[in-house]
C-alpha cells in the first residue's frame, strides 16, 4: 500500500534537477507576434499574485516491490516497479537508493520522470548530492512538451543552478523510439553546452549544425536563451530570393526583445545590382494603446528625376507608421502615416504593392447616443499618371451624428454634420458643409408584411476656386459659391414567403421601394469629389442613397423592385436577388449609361451565393443592359476543393464603354491553387492574366513547400509581365528556410 516515506523528498529535487539542465538545450526564437494589443476600449487591470503554498516536502506517495533499510549504512533500498510521486513529478525506476547520512540519492535503471507539464525525462541513472541541490546524470535523454528531443552523455547540476552537458544533441524532429538511432533530419551537436540559470541562457562550445547525419557548419561559439523565455533577441529566417532589377536579394533580420512590451527588428537587405537597403521596424503597446513604425533608407545610384520623379539626391527610402490611443473613457485617437522617397521604391524591394499612400489622423468620441470624428487625410499617387499637385487631400474633414431614442411608430431621429475641405497644392480647392436630417421607423403589419418609413432632409453649401485644375476633368465643377437643399419620403416594403418541409427551408421576398424625390440638387456646378465610383449593384439596388459619398445626389422619384430567393438544407445554402429601378427624370448628365442608372430605366442587377457543404463558395454578380440583355458586368469569386486540392477563382469582365479611370472596359481571370501532394509536400501556384483580344499576361506564380514537425523549406518562382519605370518584366525566385526551434 502506498505510504508517506521521508527520504523520499529526494525524488523532487532530482525531478527539477533533470527537468531544468537538459531542457536548456531546446532553443527560443524571438517571437515577433509576441507583442499582443492590448483591447482599448477596457484599461488592464492591475493583478495581484500570491505565492502558491509550499507542500510539506514529506507528502509523498510512493511504491516498490521491495524496499529494505542497510542498518549499518543507513542506506534505504526499493527495489522493482519504483513508483514516486510528489507535486506532480513521477519518478519511474529499478533501483532507488537513498543514504540519510550522506544526502545522496540515485536512481537506476530505466529512469524515467514525467513533469507536471508534461515533460519526459529517460536515463541510465541520476545521482544527487550537496543538500540535494547538485547532481550528476548519465546517459540522458529528454522528451520536451513540443516533442523536441534533447540527449547527452553526461549531465550536472551545480549547487548554484546552472547546469553543464557534454557531448549534447538537441533536434525537434522527431525520433522513432523504436529505431532511435535513426538519424533526423537535423540536429545540433556540441562538445559542452552551459545553462545558466540566472541569465536564463544556453552557451553552445564546439557546435555542430548536421543535416541527415551530415555536418554542414561549425561554430566555436553559440549562446541563445533558454525555453523559459518566451521573447528575446536573435537573428529571424533570412529569405534569400532573385529579381530581375535587383539580382540575388538577402535579407538578414534580426530582432531585439527591449522589454515584454518594445522590439526592434533591423533587417539588412542585400542585392548584388543595387545599393543596400536597411530596415529597420519598432512595435510598443502599453495599456492605453501601440504604435508601431517601420521604415527603410538606401544611398546609391539612383534612376533619374525623370524615372522617379524627385531630385536625383542618390537617397531613396520609406517610412510607415501607425498607432491608437485611448484617451479616456470617450476619445481615442489613431493614425497612420506612409511616407516614401519615389513611386517604384515600395514594389521594387517588394515592400508593398499600393499604387496609393494614405495617411491619417482621426480623433473620434463616443457618447450614449452621439458619434464625432474629425480627420486629417493625405493622399499620394504612385502611378504614372499621377500628378502629386493634383491630388486632393482633406483638411480637415469633420463627422457628427446623434440617434433619438425611439419615438412615433417605434422610428428613430438622425441628426448629421459633415463637413471636409479638400486642398490640392497646385489645383482646385473644394469646401462643403452638409447638414442633415432622417427618421426611419420599420412597421411589421399583421399580414407579415415589412414596410420601412423613411423621410429625408440635408442642405448641403459648397465653395469651390480654381476648379479646372483638377485630376479628372469629368469630375470637375465651376468656381465659386453654390448651395442645395434636398429631401426624399420614401416606403420600402417587403412581403417574405417560407416554406418548411422534409429539412428544406424556402424564402421568396419580393421587394418594392418607392421614392419622392424632388428634381433638386443637379447643378453640375458641384464637383464630384467623393462619388466618383457609383454604379448600380445588386448590393445597393434598394439603398435610399446610392452614391458613395455626398457629391451626386439621385434627384428624380423612383421605384426600385426585385425579388430576393434563399434555401438552406443540411448540406446547401442559397442566397439570390435581382431587380432594376425606374427613375421620372433622366440623369445621363451627372450619371454615365455604363453605371446602369443615367437612364430612367436602369440595367438589371443581380447577385447569387452559394455554399455546399465546405467544397464550393461562389459568389456572383451581374449586370445586363435594360434593353438588350447585352452583359455589361460579370463577376465571379470562388473557392472550390478540399484541404487536399483547393482552388480560388476570380473572373472579371466589365464591358460599359466607361471612360473613368479604373473603369475602363477589360476582362480577366485570377486564379490560385493549393495542392496537398503529400503529408509532407505541398504545392501551389497562381495567375493572373487579361483576357479578350489584345490581352496581355500580367502574373504568374509557383511553388513547393516542404514541411514536417520541425523544419519548412519552399522555393516559388514568379513572373511578372508589367512594367514601371525602373521596374522590369522578369523572373524572380524566391527561397525560404524555417527550422524549428532555431526560427
Amino acid at each position: 500500500m502506498p505510504r508517506p516515506v521521508p527520504f523520499m523528498r529526494t525524488t523532487l529535487y532530482a525531478a527539477l534537477l533533470c527537468s531544468a539542465a537538459p531542457q536548456a538545450l531546446s532553443q527560443t526564437v524571438p517571437d515577433t507576434q509576441g507583442l499582443v494589443e492590448t483591447p482599448l476600449a477596457d484599461r488592464p487591470e492591475q493583478k495581484q499574485t500570491t505565492a502558491a503554498p509550499i507542500l510539506n516536502e514529506r507528502d509523498v506517495v510512493f511504491s516498490a516491490d521491495q524496499s529494505s533499510i542497510d542498518p549499518e549504512t543507513s542506506e534505504i533500498i526499493a527495489r522493482g516497479n519504483v513508483v514516486v510521486i510528489h507535486d506532480g513529478y513521477r519518478l519511474e525506476a529499478g533501483l532507488l537508493r537513498y543514504n540519510d547520512k550522506t544526502g545522496i540519492a540515485q536512481a537506476e535503471g530505466g529512469v524515467r520522470i514525467t513533469n507536471p507539464d508534461g515533460m519526459i525525462l529517460k536515463a541510465s541513472s541520476v545521482r544527487l548530492s550537496g543538500a540535494l541541490r547538485a547532481g550528476v546524470i548519465e546517459n540522458a535523454r529528454l522528451i520536451l512538451t513540443d516533442g523536441s528531443r534533447v540527449a547527452a552523455n553526461r549531465g550536472e547540476r551545480f549547487e548554484d543552478g546552472n547546469s553543464e552537458l557534454r557531448d549534447a544533441v538537441f533536434s525537434p524532429c522527431p525520433v522513432c523510439d523504436t529505431d532511435p538511432d535513426k538519424q533526423p533530419l537535423w540536429q545540433i551537436k556540441a562538445l559542452k553546452v552551459v545553462h545558466n540559470k540566472k541569465e536564463r541562457r544556453l552557451y553552445y562550445e564546439s557546435a555542430f549544425f548536421e543535416i541527415l547525419g551530415v555536418p554542414v557548419f561549425w561554430l566555436p561559439y553559440l549562446s541563445h536563451p533558454d525555453p523559459t523565455v518566451e521573447r528575446d533577441s536573435g537573428l529571424l529566417v533570412p529569405e534569400i530570393k532573385s529579381r530581375q532589377e535587383l539580382g540575388v536579394v538577402v535579407e538578414l533580420p534580426y530582432h531585439i526583445a527591449l522589454s515584454p512590451s518594445r522590439d526592434l527588428t533591423i533587417t539588412p537587405i542585400l542585392t548584388t545590382k543595387e545599393s543596400p537597403v536597411l530596415g529597420v521596424k519598432y512595435r510598443q503597446h502599453f495599456g492605453s494603446g501601440y504604435f508601431d513604425m517601420d521604415g527603410s533608407i538606401s544611398h546609391g545610384d539612383q534612376p533619374s528625376e525623370a524615372v522617379t520623379g524627385i531630385d536625383d539626391n542618390g537617397f531613396r527610402g520609406h517610412f510607415f507608421s501607425k498607432g491608437r490611443f485611448v484617451h479616456n473613457d470617450h476619445w481615442q485617437s489613431t493614425y497612420n502615416a506612409q511616407i516614401v522617397s519615389d513611386d517604384t521604391f515600395l514594389r521594387l524591394y517588394d515592400f508593398s504593392d499600393a499604387d496609393t499612400l494614405t495617411s491619417n489622423y482621426q480623433l473620434e468620441g463616443f457618447f450614449d447616443r452621439s458619434y464625432i470624428s474629425g480627420e486629417l487625410i493625405g493622399f499620394r499617387g504612385l502611378r504614372l499618371e499621377d500628378e502629386g499637385g493634383l491630388t486632393a487631400q482633406a483638411l480637415p474633414w469633420i463627422d457628427m451624428h446623434y440617434v433619438s431614442p425611439p419615438g412615433f411608430l417605434g422610428g428613430t431621429v438622425e441628426a448629421q454634420f459633415n463637413s471636409i475641405q479638400l486642398v490640392r497644392f497646385d489645383g482646385a480647392d473644394t469646401a462643403r458643409a452638409s447638414t442633415s436630417l432622417q427618421w426611419q421607423a420599420p412597421v411589421i403589419t399583421p399580414m407579415g408584411q415589412k414596410i420601412t418609413f423613411d423621410a429625408f432632409a440635408r442642405t448641403d453649401l459648397y465653395d469651390t476656386s480654381q476648379a479646372s485644375r483638377t485630376d479628372d476633368p469629368l469630375f470637375a465643377g465651376e468656381s465659386g459659391t453654390e448651395t442645395r437643399a434636398l429631401g426624399r419620403v420614401s416606403a420600402t416594403m417587403s412581403w417574405p414567403f417560407a416554406s418548411h418541409q422534409g429539412g428544406v427551408s424556402q424564402t421568396i421576398e419580393p421587394i418594392i421601394q418607392l421614392a419622392a424625390i424632388p428634381e433638386s440638387g443637379r447643378s453640375t456646378a458641384i464637383p464630384n469629389e467623393d462619388s466618383r465610383t457609383i454604379e448600380l449593384t445588386a448590393h445597393n439596388l434598394f439603398s435610399l442613397n446610392r452614391a458613395p459619398g455626398f457629391d451626386v445626389w439621385e434627384g428624380g422619384s423612383r421605384a426600385s423592385y426585385g425579388l430576393k430567393y434563399s434555401l438552406d438544407m443540411s448540406d446547401i445554402a442559397l442566397a439570390a436577388v435581382a431587380g432594376q429601378s425606374y427613375r421620372s427624370t433622366d440623369l445621363t448628365e451627372i450619371l454615365p449609361e455604363g453605371t446602369g442608372l443615367g437612364s430612367k430605366r436602369s440595367d438589371y442587377v443581380g447577385a447569387v451565393d452559394l455554399s455546399i457543404q465546405n467544397w464550393i463558395n461562389l459568389s456572383y454578380q451581374f449586370q445586363l443592359d435594360k434593353s438588350s440583355f447585352d452583359p455589361r458586368r460579370h463577376e465571379i469569386v470562388s473557392t472550390i476543393g478540399t484541404d487536399v486540392f483547393r482552388v480560388n477563382l476570380g473572373y472579371l469582365r466589365i464591358d460599359r464603354d466607361l471612360e473613368i479611370a479604373e473603369r475602363t472596359n477589360r476582362e480577366e481571370i485570377r486564379f490560385d491553387a493549393t495542392f496537398q501532394a503529400t503529408e509532407n509536400w505541398r504545392i501551389f501556384g497562381g495567375l493572373i492574366h487579361g483576357l479578350g483580344k489584345d490581352s496581355q499576361p500580367i502574373e504568374y506564380e509557383t511553388g513547393v513547400l516542404y514541411e514536417n514537425e520541425c523544419m519548412e523549406l519552399g522555393i516559388n518562382v514568379r513572373k511578372r509581365f508589367t512594367e514601371d519605370r525602373d521596374i522590369q518584366s522578369g523572373t524572380s525566385v524566391g527561397l525560404r528556410i524555417r527550422l524549428r526551434s532555431l526560427g
